[in-house]
């Protein structure tokens, strides 16, 4: 990447960031010279930046988990338009905690599960619920693997949707800083987002609703696949992609 490349709204973030560092706003040019050499270098924006808003919270992000992107925000949008009062929420996948923590905040009385197979990106959302002060039930589990419950009123998933033949085509800095883990999608891309349901179905979860986040690529598919239950919507992002699929069961 090359300097010329970098728009002036970066370069000011990267000014910015470096004057906090030091915390003052004149004596900062070593660093900011450290920090844009990282950003040349394809480190996303938001890992240097070290968090992100989200929604109505603030969320720390780094190399430990996926950086949240604008789509999940509108996913929480609709888990609040679309639930009534919800007692009980299960975010799988959780990574850096974004979708869980700003259920609580939106839902306090709610029971809020969040879960992921990756250990790092727990300690992370443990992180986040702290800076936050939004309490909410973390551990491990490969999806609902180690789930005994079947009684939450919400389930919620942003999960690894990319074939894995296609990684290597993503951008530098998506490929080389965030974690694969939770960007690859196995074979066809569908991998985790059958697997959680058919989870979901073996272990006989009833009157409970599935968000999920999904590629358009998948999506008619996902809703043929849901067939059975008892209501199947589609639901469109804000640039008109088919990226939301909301379940009854």
């Amino acid at each position: 990447m090359e300097l010329k490349s970098l728009p002036e709204h970066e370069l000011a973030r990267l000014r910015e960031k470096a004057k906090e560092i030091v915390g003052n706003q004149e004596d900062y040019g070593e660093v900011y010279s450290g920090l844009l050499t990282r950003r040349l270098n394809h480190e996303p924006l938001q890992y240097i930046e070290e968090y992100i808003p989200f929604y109505s919270i603030q969320i720390n992000v780094d190399s430990r988990a996926l950086i949240p992107r604008p789509e999940t925000e509108y996913l929480v949008e609709l888990i609040k338009e679309r639930s009534s009062n919800p007692q009980k929420i299960i975010d799988v996948g959780t990574g850096s905690g974004c979708i869980a923590l700003m259920l609580k905040k939106l839902f306090p009385d709610a029971a809020v599960d969040a879960i992921d197979i990756s250990d790092e990106a727990l300690s992370l959302a443990n992180e986040n619920s702290l800076v936050n002060n939004l309490e909410i039930n973390l551990y491990q589990s490969d999806l609902l693997e180690n789930v005994t419950s079947t009684d939450f009123d919400v389930i919620v998933a942003n999960l690894p949707y990319i074939p894995t033949s296609t990684l290597s085509s993503l951008d530098k800095e998506v490929i080389e800083f965030e974690p694969l883990l939770a960007l690859d999608g196995g074979t066809d891309g569908m991998l985790y987002i059958n697997k959680l349901i058919t989870q979901i179905e073996d272990k006989n979860f009833e009157n409970t609703t599935l968000f999920l986040e999904v590629d358009e690529s998948h999506a008619h598919h996902i809703v043929s696949r849901l067939s059975t239950w008892s209501e199947v919507k589609l639901v469109k992002d804000l640039v008109e992609r088919d990226r939301y699929i909301i379940a009854k069961k």
